[in-house]
Formats: structure tokens, C-alpha cells, sequence
């Protein structure tokens, strides 16, 4: 593989919130802040991502759980500490914004403009939300000739984490995720599936929460975010700790396996409460473990920051996925301009499939009772489930998580995977992203 540097090329009686104090919560919806969590997520209703609407009643604990009741159609999404979330959000951005013209050094806004030159002939560049001028971060030489060398050995799987240096580790990551924001062309179509890796922490074997986003179309790994962050976070946000096995996934495509699925949402102690296996850090570690749907969220809103222009989002059977995507695209979703889709596939049989599917199977399933659709094509089976009212798609073919599915048998693959349980979490995260971007320019 031609090796580029990125830098160089451009149970439901559990109450999740400790306060149940009425005057609590209104004095939290009713602060202004950036990310709005706490709005209804049923596509057909009109208060669709829409915060504060008259018809919202909260907190209301009729499923057992502090939940925003839209009177408007019956949703009850559980409720979210928006304050701290955006306080981790920004965490989450801070080491990033201004290393491009994307994003505002201060507020992270992405609606910037040229704003003339510096002295010596840098670009600069003005956020019109909060009128901060600035210019993008530029590395040393002698920090990419060290980025370079690092990013080879871990593509060729030889290096060790011992040799870790944290400052040139986090300069490669910002030029990884830069370049796999970067896209060729428009990207319109994207596949999100989770994944669970090994890392080390006060235990062997804890099990890191991993959200991957990829580009149907091209098959490039457009963003990969952990559940882990390296700073201090709210009470609400944290993850905790259940020891017990990893939930099984499966991708047979049966009537049988997505009820079971959905019974699993249903016995969470609220629908977004994913428990899957222990995350104990060690105990010098000064980051935290985050909730999963905290990560997924925070993956979503950056995802709709760099790809506003997202026309279909695949996404596998979990409904804390569909949940932050319709929240980022909210308004899209409501003008018909994107739609989601929940898709279980059969990967057994390679090689994509560009037409010849029949419609096998439909039935009715779960908590929201959704419409399953199974589609056969010589053995190879996937069943989709349209989200925001489509009674069928345009082409069945391109619905589909394979793009995910490869890079996950790549990564698998790949010769330092052996070695990877043994990382931290803080340096498992980082590496998965230079991964990324290395894979991106392998395929």
C-alpha cells in the first residue's frame, strides 16, 4: 500500500437521574444550550426534534423512568441531563476545532467564512455565529515525520503501545479524522453498525462500546467513536458497570431473531439503557466509561456537522441508533429529505448484490411495531424495516451494512489485532481511528 501521511495531504423501577423534583428538570429545559436531547423522536408527529413545544409534559415516570411525554402523539424518550451532555460535547470538540476551516475554534459552528490572510500568508477564516477569527492549526515537520513513521508500523501491526507518545498519537488522530471527514464526493448514503472490543483495564477482557459510520457508496469509514473519554463528566452521562456476558448479536434475518432483539429493548430499564458486559478501567485511569447512548448521541451530532447532506441512514437493529439519528437529522427527516432504515443482513454470502431481489416476508414487530420486510436473492437474505414511513425502498440492494461489515472483518484481520485487548481504552480509541484511515486508503 502506498502510505500517505494524513496531515500532509489536505429493570424499568430503576430511575437513571438522582432528582425527581419537578422545578429540577423545568429549570434544566428551560436553559439554553447548544444540542437540544430532550425533544420528541417519533417521526409522524409535528414536535419531531422540536425542544420546549406546548404539548411536552415532564419528567413522567408512567414506564418507570424520568421521560418527556409529547402529548401530541404518546411518545415517552427518556430524559437526558442536556447541561452535562453539552459540557462533554464540547470536551469531546475542543482538541479538534480549529485544526480545520470546518469548524469554529470557539463554538464549534461549522457556518465559517474567509476572512483574509495573516502575515505570513496563512488562510484565515471567521465564524459568523460568534464572529471569532481564526486560523487552522498547522503541525511541525518534525511532528509529521513522527506521525508518518508511527502510522506505518501500526498498519504493519508492529507497534508496540509501550512507545506510546501521547502528543504525536493525538496529532495523528486529528489528521486520521480530518482525512476521513474529507469525503471525494457527496456523501448521501450511510451504514452504522456497534461493535465490542476487548481492552485492558482493573481487569482483563472489559468490553469497549464502539459506534462505526461508513459510506455505502465508496465503502470508507467516515467516523468512529468509543464510549470511552479521558475527562472528568457528569454523574448522568457515566456508564455502570454490570458484570455479566456481552449480549449476543446475531445476523441471521428471521422473524425469530429480530423478536428476540426486540425483546431485549424491553426488558433495558429504559429503552436507551444498553447493558453489555463490564467496562472497569483501571484504577489510575483518569477518563471515564460513558452510557452508550451518550457516545451515540455525540457520534450523530458530529456526524450531521460534517455530512449535513445525508439522504439514507442503514442503520443495525438498535434503537438507540435510530433514536440519535432521527434527534441530528430531525428537521431533514420532517421535510422527507432523509430517511432512515433498520437493516439485518446475511453476510455468509459475499459479494455485493446490485439487483434480483424478491420480497419473501413481511411481518409486524416489537414495542413501536414497525414493518419488517425480508428480501431473498440466491440464499442470501437481509430484512429492512423503514423508520420514517417509506413502504418500500427505491433499491434493496443498496440498503445495506456490508461497508460496515468489511471493515470489521479488515480490522479483525489485521496483523496487531492480537495485541489490541491488551491497549487502555484511551489508547485503544485513538488507534481504531488512524485504523480507519488507514483501511480507507487500502480499499
Amino acid at each position: 500500500m502506498d502510505f500517505v501521511n494524513p496531515l500532509t495531504t489536505a429493570s424499568r423501577n430503576e430511575r437513571q437521574y438522582p432528582s425527581t423534583d419537578k422545578i429540577c428538570w423545568a429549570i434544566e429545559m428551560e436553559t439554553p444550550l447548544k444540542i437540544r436531547l430532550n425533544v420528541c423522536k417519533s417521526w409522524s408527529c409535528p414536535n419531531l426534534g422540536i425542544p420546549d413545544a406546548a404539548e411536552y409534559c415532564w419528567p413522567v415516570y408512567r414506564l418507570g423512568y424520568a421521560a418527556l411525554e409529547c402529548k401530541k402523539c404518546g411518545g415517552l424518550p427518556p430524559l437526558f441531563n442536556e447541561r452535562e451532555f453539552n459540557q462533554w460535547f464540547a470536551l469531546l470538540t475542543k482538541n479538534k476545532r480549529g485544526s480545520t476551516a470546518r469548524e469554529c475554534l470557539r463554538c464549534s459552528s461549522t457556518d465559517v467564512i474567509h476572512y483574509g490572510r495573516t502575515s505570513a500568508g496563512n488562510a484565515r477564516f471567521q465564524c459568523r455565529e460568534c464572529r471569532v477569527v481564526f486560523t487552522p492549526r498547522k503541525t511541525k515537520a518534525s511532528h509529521e515525520r513522527a506521525i508518518e513513521r508511527f502510522l506505518l508500523q501500526l498498519h504493519q501491526g508492529v507497534y508496540t503501545a509501550e512507545t506510546t507518545q501521547y502528543r504525536i498519537l493525538e496529532k495523528a488522530v486529528n489528521g486520521c479524522e480530518q482525512q476521513l471527514h474529507r469525503s471525494t464526493q457527496e456523501v448521501k448514503h450511510v451504514a452504522t453498525v456497534v461493535l465490542i472490543l476487548p481492552f485492558q483495564g482493573q481487569e482483563a477482557d472489559q468490553q469497549l462500546y464502539v459506534v462505526i459510520s461508513a459510506d455505502t457508496c465508496s465503502g470508507h469509514i467516515l467516523q468512529i467513536t468509543t464510549n470511552y473519554c479521558n475527562e472528568t463528566v457528569g454523574d448522568s452521562l457515566r456508564y455502570k458497570n454490570m458484570a455479566g456476558p456481552t449480549p449476543a448479536t446475531s445476523h441471521h434475518c428471521s422473524e425469530e431473531q429480530i423478536r428476540q432483539q426486540e425483546m431485549q429493548f424491553m426488558q433495558r430499564s429504559q429503552f436507551d439503557e444498553i447493558q453489555y458486559g463490564s467496562a472497569r478501567l483501571k484504577r489510575n485511569d483518569r477518563g471515564c466509561i460513558l452510557r452508550p447512548v451518550i457516545a451515540i448521541h455525540g457520534h450523530f451530532q458530529r456526524l450531521k456537522r460534517q455530512f449535513p447532506a445525508i439522504r439514507d441512514h442503514y442503520l443495525a437493529h438498535e434503537c438507540v441508533l435510530r433514536g440519535a439519528a432521527i434527534t441530528a437529522w430531525s428537521s431533514e427527516v420532517q421535510t422527507g429529505s432523509t430517511d432512515l432504515w433498520f437493516v439485518v443482513e446475511d453476510f455468509s454470502q459475499q459479494g455485493a448484490f446490485e439487483s434480483g431481489y424478491r420480497l419473501t416476508g413481511i411481518w409486524r414487530i416489537g414495542w413501536w411495531n414497525n414493518v419488517w420486510q425480508r428480501w431473498s436473492r440466491d440464499g442470501a437474505d437481509k430484512v429492512i424495516s423503514s423508520l420514517t414511513g417509506q413502504k418500500q425502498p427505491g433499491n434493496v440492494a443498496t440498503v445495506s451494512l456490508r461497508s460496515c461489515e468489511a471493515f470489521v472483518r479488515w480490522l479483525h484481520s489485521h496483523p496487531g489485532s492480537l495485541s489490541r485487548s491488551r491497549l487502555g481504552p484511551g489508547v485503544l480509541s485513538r488507534h481504531l481511528v488512524c485504523l480507519a484511515y488507514l483501511y480507507n486508503e487500502h480499499i
